[in-house]
């Protein structure tokens, strides 16, 4: 089905070109799959036509590769107008602008391309990071950066912590009783290794609210008060005086003497009531009397027990019970009192860690002149906030006439406040009223996939700034319109349909509805005669029986009678089929570079799903995202080369010489080391006299430790890769993914010989002990199927989309460690939570908030995942017990389609175990006989 063929309404048109015009200042919300890029390019190409000199435009994109595809589409139209004939050139700008052009705008179109060429700088087409950037490159000492700074990648930011972070203990050793050393002993006595570890990491990746607006470290003092702001205690009460506090309060209760006799003459519960009651009054001295007291009386949600108050002949009178009463509310404020402060002193404890290893971050940064991408956001806000900021895009490039921003539902706060400033210059002044030169503001997003919460995006911040823009514009008499894009030039209808289906129960329009709608938009389509299908495979779960040997089973694999090794098996074996078939189950051709497989998250069923396609050889493209030392085609090279620093190392050589570079096996290892009496490496040497094989492996050795010694690892590792043929080795064993580990691999070898010399052992230590993430650009296929997460395929499609769901609802469960909340004035604070049962009652509303935030966006999750699919998308889930559960994926489909007719309900599964139901339109009646028949036709392989 071509464009030809598309039905596109003819308001989808003119919402369209009225987006499109160059003087018209618009807020675009647009579905998924509904042009937004066609029209942000049909948008730069009106203004260029307008007369508009690329250099007064600025286009932000949320990633590089959209700024670089945005970039492609409007030179790639710009080269076509450049060279077509004058009736085509005709008919494209008559399209383009809705009227018949001139004889000079023909010639002007031609032009076009050469002018955006020779503009200096050319078209800008960039993220927020990169225009930052360009502003701070332009006004270094109003913004108080280094003049010639530079932008710290990953790694470099990896490298700085590192060094922070042995600051840190370094300070703790030289004092320790200083509050550094104390932080970290309480943090030793209050959490396991692995338990630490994970916060600090957290607390790193969230180091914006350790900081303040200029990235400073905060001062520990200043978050302490903050939380007790917020959990409603002193900064400075202590849990002696809360228990102290509480044996006063508990003394002055009415009737507690009576009601302390009539306990302890009851039963043995009561009795034990009645000790604690005792005790407390006491005061006596090395017991915990608000413990001994929940003990006695309340249960583990804070309840009063029903055996310490009684039934039946049991009950108390009337004024024991409110004597009770009293005792258990005066017991859970105490209780809320002792969490808080346990709360506080926790988070009191990592901030003291982390602000010092912030400020030893910021000052190595100073020390190197390096910014990284926190600091280009808060530099270039605190410069647009002190400076005019028409100044400011001036000395850029004189001044910007356009804005256009693209995926703004993912603009974070601090982002907003940038172009915010920007847009303030084009409703204020002279310039608001020029009609000869209107100045305008284009933003395009969708508040139903605003999917990056954990950067700080926020859907909220996406209708505020459209009323405040929408009101600023207007007052200054400037043109706005709010403009809806809603159908969909990517899904056959059966998708689209399933899509309003799945979010029609009104449980789930949370996180899809907004100012108070009536529901989430409902989808058109304009490939109405498209036909496409909506599979929900049966639920994979495990398989009873025994457990398999603990003593011969890797600790880290999943068990082979798990429902998540059978649901990757399950969906490796359809696309075995259909690859070798060449066709799918409804018998149209396929092949797997159409198949994208989307999951939540990265763990064990990505990287089983990845295993069982690579064992059955249907071509999978890999990880859409590496750790760059744990690749195995990095493990190589760092082996060889601590093979060649240390040649007494036998476990690096061994490895060495396994590895696709040198290609020996686990024969020619056991025929050299089990019975050596040295080192492998003399042993291989008397073994390569008399073995050609081995004496050029050993020449071969001998020739890359002499290189190694002459020149830098950079040009060692990158003449092993290229004339050395190192690369195509590691790509003919490891796949396609080893290509983007290598490149990431010379990149990080480039920049430490730049920054600290060429040295061999300092570069292999650095990539050893980085946690660098080397991400990987899915976003064209190459024929392989493609595995990703929900967020890595923001902005893809695919003609087949298969949903795999770990049955994960969100819920406290799956709270981060580390949260960030707001006290009733100042900055917000990190707090590290407790389990519930002991978080303060501040802490579980700020925890049911998340919560709510997180379900939202679990929907929001949903609605982007379902939407990627152009004409097939099978949803398919594993869980142990058999069933998803409430508010899954998978149960929100199976919820939102039992009710979606028409069904094929007995069309067999791939596998036999269960039937697939399905939904589509094209096949509204066909019978059971018919179905499974088709079914089993077109499943199996051509004759």
């Amino acid at each position: 089905m071509t464009s030809a063929d598309w039905a596109i309404p003819e308001q989808t048109r003119r919402a369209q070109a009225l987006a499109a015009e160059p003087d018209l200042s618009a807020w675009v919300s647009a579905n998924a799959g509904s042009g937004k890029t066609h029209v942000l390019v049909n948008r730069v190409l009106r203004l260029l036509l307008d007369g508009v000199p690329p250099s007064r435009m600025l286009c932000i994109t949320y990633t590089k590769a959209a700024a670089a595809n945005m970039s492609n589409r409007v030179f790639r139209a710009l080269s076509v107008w450049a060279v077509a004939s004058d009736s085509v050139l005709w008919a494209a700008l008559s399209a383009l602008t809705g009227k018949l052009p001139a004889a000079s705008d023909l010639g002007r179109a031609r032009r076009l391309f050469a002018q955006a060429l020779e503009t200096p700088g050319g078209l800008k087409i960039e993220t927020i990071h990169a225009f930052c950037t360009r502003v701070l490159q332009s006004a270094p000492f109003e913004a108080n950066v280094p003049p010639r700074f530079e932008v710290a990648d990953d790694l470099a930011q990896d490298e700085l912590m590192r060094d922070a972070r042995r600051d840190l203990l370094a300070a703790a050793e030289a004092e320790p009783d200083g509050p550094q050393a104390r932080a970290l002993r309480f943090m030793a006595e209050h959490a396991a290794q692995d338990t630490f570890d994970q916060i600090m990491r957290e607390a790193l990746h969230q180091r914006a609210v350790f900081s303040d607006a200029e990235g400073r470290a905060r001062r520990p003092e200043e978050i302490v008060a903050g939380l007790g702001a917020f959990l409603g205690i002193a900064p400075e009460l202590t849990a002696d005086e809360v228990r102290a506090r509480f044996c006063a309060e508990l003394g002055a209760i009415a009737d507690l003497g009576g009601l302390i006799e009539a306990f302890g003459s009851a039963s043995e519960t009561r009795q034990r009531a009645a000790a604690a009651l005792r005790a407390a009054l006491a005061q006596e001295q090395g017991r915990d009397l608000v413990a001994a007291c929940r003990a006695g009386l309340l249960t583990l949600d804070g309840a009063v027990s029903q055996h310490v108050r009684g039934k039946g002949k049991s009950v108390l009178p009337d004024h024991l019970d409110r004597a009770l009463d009293a005792v258990a509310a005066c017991l859970t404020g105490a209780i809320d009192q002792l969490n808080a402060i346990a709360v506080r002193e926790r988070s009191a404890a990592l901030a003291v860690l982390v602000t010092h290893i912030l400020a030893a971050y910021r000052r190595l940064k100073a020390q190197r002149s390096l910014l990284d991408y926190d600091d280009l956001i808060a530099r270039t806000r605190s410069l647009l906030d002190r400076v005019n900021p028409a100044w400011a895009l001036y000395k850029l490039d004189a001044g910007i006439d356009h804005i256009l921003l693209d995926e703004a539902q993912d603009t974070g706060e601090a982002q907003w406040a940038i172009l915010r400033r920007l847009a303030e210059e084009f409703s204020a002044g002279e310039s608001a009223r020029d009609l000869l030169r209107p100045r305008t503001i284009f933003v395009v997003g969708d508040e139903k996939q605003s999917i990056y919460g954990f950067q700080g995006a926020a859907p909220a911040h996406f209708s505020e700034e459209r009323r405040l823009l929408g009101r600023r514009l207007s007052e200054a008499g400037q043109r706005f319109e709010p403009i809806s894009l809603t159908t969909s030039f990517r899904s056959a209808p059966d998708i689209v349909r399933a899509v309003d289906a799945v979010f029609g129960p009104k449980e789930h329009w949370r996180g899809l509805v907004f100012d108070g709608g009536a529901g989430p938009e409902r989808h058109d389509t304009v490939r109405r005669a498209a036909i496409g299908a909506v599979d929900l495979w049966p639920i994979s779960a495990d398989d009873p029986g025994d457990r398999p040997d603990a003593w011969t089973t890797p600790v880290d694999a999943p068990e082979r009678r798990s429902g998540l090794v059978k649901l990757a098996g399950r969906i490796a074996d359809v696309l075995k089929r259909w690859t070798e078939a060449g066709r799918d189950d409804l018998g149209r051709p396929f092949k797997p570079g159409d198949v994208m497989i989307l999951l939540r998250q990265r763990g064990a069923l990505f990287e089983a799903i990845v295993k069982a396609l690579k064992d059955r050889g249907v071509p999978v493209a890999g990880r859409d995202r590496l750790t760059l030392a744990d690749h195995p085609a990095v493990e190589d090279l760092v082996a060889l080369g601590r093979c060649i620093l240390l040649p007494q190392d036998d476990l690096a050589l061994a490895i060495t010489l396994k590895t696709p570079l040198f290609g020996l096996d686990d024969d020619d290892l056991m025929r050299l080391a089990p019975e050596r009496r040295g080192s492998l490496r003399e042993a291989f040497r008397q073994a390569a006299q008399g073995e050609p094989r081995y004496a050029a492996v050993e020449a071969r050795l001998t020739a890359l430790a002499e290189e190694a010694g002459r020149c830098g690892p950079f040009r060692f590792f990158a003449g092993l890769l290229g004339p050395g043929g190192g690369r195509a080795r590691a790509l003919a064993r490891l796949g396609p993914e080893a290509g983007d580990a290598l490149d990431a691999f010379l990149s990080a070898a480039l920049d430490h010989e730049r920054r600290h010399g060429p040295s061999l052992a300092g570069f292999l230590h650095q990539v050893g002990a980085a946690a660098t993430q080397v991400k990987r650009d899915l976003s064209a296929s190459a024929g392989e199927v493609r595995v990703m997460t929900v967020h890595g395929s923001k902005g893809l499609e695919a003609p087949v989309v298969i949903l795999a769901d770990l049955g994960i609802a969100p819920g406290e469960r799956r709270l981060p460690k580390l949260m960030a909340v707001a006290p009733p004035r100042g900055q917000p604070v990190p707090v590290w939570p407790s389990r519930r049962a002991e978080d303060p009652a501040a802490m579980r509303r700020a925890k049911d908030a998340v919560v709510a935030q997180m379900v939202e966006e679990h929907h929001r999750l949903l609605y982007v995942a379902l939407t990627r699919a152009e004409e097939r998308l099978i949803l398919c889930g594993v869980q142990a017990r058999g069933e998803a559960p409430e508010g899954s994926w998978y149960t929100m489909a199976e919820l939102g389609l039992a009710g979606v007719e028409p069904w094929l309900r007995d069309v067999p599964a791939p596998d036999g175990d269960g039937e697939v139901r399905r939904f589509m339109l094209s096949q509204p009646r066909a019978t059971a006989a018919g179905a499974r028949g088709a079914a089993a036709a077109a499943a199996a392989p051509p004759a």
